[in-house]
């Protein structure tokens, strides 16, 4: 009677450790699943002016070209990823090349939001604060 019993425990332990790791897998999966969006923008900012022209690529994606004034979208899977931004003159030449890698961890503690805005010349600038609210 003793050893049905210990069986019994013994199968539901089981059970539930199964149904734990199922749990624990799908929080993972949610977590480097997680989809994006990035809005980069090239607006003035306090003291740092707008950008003439900027060439914008995340994650080595589609590059946006982004005037004055100009917002652009890309859409990133998964809970990091990496910012090149390519700032031109007046004359169509390359003036200053920034790589960043950016973990959304970092920027969105105890939140899950699926939104952030990059102001760009503040990160050309390499102020810390480049992540502005996202638009609503």
């Amino acid at each position: 009677m003793f050893i049905a019993f210990l069986k019994f425990l013994m199968r539901w332990f089981q059970r539930l450790v199964v149904l734990a790791a199922l749990i624990a897998l799908g929080v993972w999966l949610f977590y480097i699943g997680r989809e994006h969006q990035i809005f980069l923008d090239n607006k003035t900012l306090g003291e740092f002016k707008a950008l003439e022209q900027v060439n914008v690529s995340v994650n080595g994606g589609e590059v946006s070209e982004l005037m004055t004034r100009e917002r652009s979208v890309q859409k990133v899977v998964g809970p990091k990823f990496e910012i090149k931004a390519e700032v031109f003159n007046e004359d169509g030449e390359i003036v200053n090349t920034i790589t960043k890698e950016i973990k959304i961890d970092d920027l969105c503690k105890f939140q899950f939001s699926k939104d952030i805005m990059i102001n760009l010349p503040t990160l050309v600038a390499g102020e810390g604060n480049f992540i502005v609210p996202a638009p609503r």
